[in-house]
């Protein structure tokens, strides 16, 4: 019988599967990179046995990939267990829709990171202006500086 394999998360042609039976299993997880390197649909493929998952650039379906994995005798996609967080889960959710909505909105000239940025440094010019400047203002210009870093990264990393 195959392993249980989910998708954990699709964007575009990125895929990540994970196989948690099989966390731990290098030579396991060292022939799913082999076979999987010489499907036709595979981009690109990296397994990480320690976190018992499969990044792919992947083009096809999710369909496809279940149907590969199974041709090539390595895993079978089920449906993704229920989230260990629920709360924290369906919250990240609402986020995510927040910024995609504001992403929509604007044509992709405005995302959530940014109107973060620009609210925190505007709440540390509020303090200042308290004269707070060393409680409340450094704190919410570290924050800022903090989502700044992020995106910096973020755009290098693209």
């Amino acid at each position: 019988m195959l392993p249980a394999g989910y998708i954990a998360h699709r964007i575009g042609d990125r895929v990540r599967v994970r196989i948690p039976e099989r966390k731990g299993d290098s030579a396991y997880f060292t022939r799913v990179e082999r076979d999987l390197s010489a499907c036709e649909r595979v981009m690109y493929v990296e397994a990480n046995p320690l976190t018992a998952s499969i990044l792919l650039r992947y083009h096809g379906t999710n369909d496809d990939l279940r149907r590969d994995a199974i041709s090539r005798g390595l895993f079978a996609i089920t449906e993704m267990p229920p989230p260990v967080n629920p709360t924290l889960t369906a919250v990240a959710e609402r986020i995510d829709q927040l910024d995609r909505f504001l992403q929509r909105s604007s044509n992709g000239s405005i995302d959530l990171l940014e109107v973060a940025f620009v609210g925190l440094i505007g709440a540390s010019i509020v303090q200042v202006l308290r004269g707070q400047a060393l409680g409340p203002a450094s704190t919410l210009l570290a924050h800022a500086v903090a989502i700044l870093a992020l995106y910096r990264s973020r755009r290098i990393g693209r």
